[in-house]
């Protein structure tokens, strides 16, 4: 990417921003699963706490997946209509 890119906006940063914020809410999800799995053994939630506990890891984790998934597509949708643009400059007029 070259620094013209960057100023004009013609390259966007956000799919690789989005991409690296994934993996940090991958760990705190997974991070705060554990932390309510143990809580639930500690507070004497039992196996429906912790059954609880995981079931909600599991589903933050898809909510997450799905969101940042939105985003890539949004981004991606951006820079295809963006190649659209290119190859209808590049056509001979009629």
């Amino acid at each position: 990417m070259q620094l013209s890119d960057f100023t004009s906006f013609e390259k966007l940063i956000s799919p690789t921003l989005i991409k690296i914020l994934y993996w940090v809410g991958i760990v705190v999800i997974v991070l705060g699963g554990l932390r309510a799995l143990f809580t639930a053994f500690s507070a004497g939630g039992g196996l429906l706490g912790a059954l609880l506990a995981i079931v909600g890891t599991i589903a933050f984790l898809i909510g997450w997946r799905v969101a940042c998934e939105i985003y890539i597509v949004v981004f991606g949708i951006y820079d295809r209509l963006g190649e659209i643009r290119d190859r209808g400059a590049m056509r001979p007029e009629a």
